[in-house]
């Protein structure tokens, strides 16, 4: 699954840079839509992870 999602991540980068392009924009546009890529998969990293602190945060320790 992990390298699913790799693959998926590169292909959604490819067709944005693309699309940026595509839309008219100048040959800078897709590090602009690299760094919103990377900011909205930053905050979904931010996300996952308070979300499983919370869940594995009452079960006991294990040693």
């Amino acid at each position: 699954m992990n390298i699913r999602m790799f693959n998926l991540g590169n292909a959604i980068g490819a067709w944005a840079g693309g699309a940026t392009i595509a839309a008219g924009f100048e040959l800078a546009s897709p590090n602009w839509a690299g760094a919103i890529l990377s900011l909205v998969a930053l905050g979904l990293a931010v996300i996952a992870w308070a979300s499983a602190g919370r869940e594995y945060s009452t079960l006991p320790a294990q040693c």
